[in-house]
């Protein structure tokens, strides 16, 4: 599971150089609107879920670095912080 989650963070950088590149690279007209697009909808997502890192906030204490990971990342980011949340609600049911 942790090599998938480090091969897909791999894919998520690629995913912002090629945003960043269709944006600032040569051939911006090329591009189109395309890469724009796809970069608002996945922006929009992984700040959606930065908010609900931060909703947790008072039980996580997630530092800044955790919270770019999560805005660069998304998702594959999120999954050490669900299961920090998963074992503390355990814990409390205890």
């Amino acid at each position: 599971m942790k090599v998938l989650n480090l091969l897909m963070r791999l894919v998520m950088l690629v995913f912002w150089g090629g945003i960043i590149y269709a944006l600032l690279g040569p051939g911006f007209a090329e591009a189109g609107s395309t890469p724009l697009i796809l970069g608002a909808v996945v922006l929009v997502m992984h700040i959606l879920q930065m908010l609900m890192l931060k909703q947790v906030s008072s039980l996580l204490n997630p530092s800044t670095v955790d919270y770019l990971e999560v805005l660069v990342f998304g998702s594959f980011a999120m999954h050490r912080h669900r299961t920090r949340l998963k074992e503390l609600s355990e814990q409390q049911k205890r």
